[in-house]
């Protein structure tokens, strides 16, 4: 079966305007919405505020009357909701009954994850759920670039979960499955070979650059020798450093799991944050005027006002055909 991507229209940037002509062709409502379960994780990766500690923000798990919020907000409009953000969603007790409610209301729902609580029992119950889409993350496009990034030996178990997890699916046409990964200094031939091996398996593999130079070493608590590993794969860093024309502050909004809403996928301890659905509606939110005062900067291409922009870059190619060389 040729499965198309369910959320591949509202990934599509043609449509987005990007200029501040009267807010030209900007949606009433987002045309999609990620929202964070928890910012907590299982996994201590090198290129995440999560994993390496640097994340100040004060760590917890999305509450059921926020999610339900979020829903009552977005039912109207049937606004995609993708579960990923700075955790790993598969930690929250109540996530396969998120996908349900989400389902139930013919919402689309995406998720990304690390794979490592995926037993068959899970795959199950969130297939069954009606979960659209999955993106099964790796970091480089080997055992030993994985764990270098990753700082766990799982490169060859989630190989064996995601096969898995095609085989649970079956003929079903959903959920669409995915790849995604980014490299530093990995080569060209070890990257093919990667590419060449999933993408016999899964739907889709995506492969892009890790931007690692935004990483405050200062910050990060971690122990010497992996503090000493990031600081030499932060010289190995390879991303082209073009930024994008920013699509965040035109087609989405971000909820973190406290409800607490930010302009940037990238929000990490809440440096943009517009509002809050526990006090306010998402309509509002949307068009508040901070949210405006974003959206008028960023079309400037002003990025090196905004602290988390000014190191933003188009890393997977987005707008960019194979600016990465990948």
């Amino acid at each position: 079966m040729n499965r198309k991507n369910p959320f591949k229209k509202y990934y599509d940037l043609s449509n987005i305007e990007t200029s501040m002509d009267k807010f030209k062709n900007l949606p009433s409502f987002p045309r999609y919405i990620d929202i964070e379960l928890t910012n907590s994780c299982n996994f201590s990766c090198l290129m995440c505020p999560t994993g390496n500690l640097s994340q100040k923000r004060k760590t917890g798990f999305m509450s059921d009357d926020v999610f339900e919020k979020v829903l009552v907000g977005i039912k109207p409009h049937l606004t995609p909701l993708r579960f990923i953000r700075w955790g790993e969603p598969t930690l929250h007790p109540n996530f396969v009954n998120y996908i349900q409610k989400s389902h139930n209301l013919g919402i689309l729902t995406h998720m990304n994850t690390n794979g490592s609580k995926l037993d068959d029992l899970y795959m199950e119950n969130i297939i069954n759920a009606g979960l659209n889409s999955i993106k099964f993350s790796f970091q480089g496009v080997d055992r030993k670039s994985y764990d270098e990034m990753r700082r766990i030996d799982f490169y060859d178990e989630l190989i064996s979960t995601i096969k898995r997890f095609v085989d649970i699916r079956g003929d079903r046409e959903y959920p669409f499955i995915q790849v995604s990964t980014s490299v530093t200094y990995e080569n060209k031939d070890i990257i093919k070979r990667f590419r060449e091996t999933l993408e016999g398996i899964v739907d889709k593999v995506t492969i892009g650059r890790t931007v690692l130079g935004k990483i405050n070493l200062e910050t990060v608590r971690l122990k010497q020798p992996d503090r000493d590993l990031l600081e030499k794969l932060r010289n190995e860093e390879s991303v082209v450093k073009k930024h994008l024309k920013c699509p965040e502050v035109f087609d989405k909004l971000s909820i973190n799991w406290d409800g607490t809403v930010s302009a940037c996928c990238t929000d990490y301890d809440n440096l943009m944050t517009i509002g809050d659905v526990s006090n306010d509606s998402l309509e509002n939110i949307w068009n508040s005027k901070k949210m405006n005062q974003y959206r008028s900067s960023l079309s400037r291409m002003e990025h090196y006002k905004h602290k988390l922009c000014s190191t933003c870059y188009d890393y997977a190619s987005i707008q960019s055909d194979n600016i990465q060389d990948l």
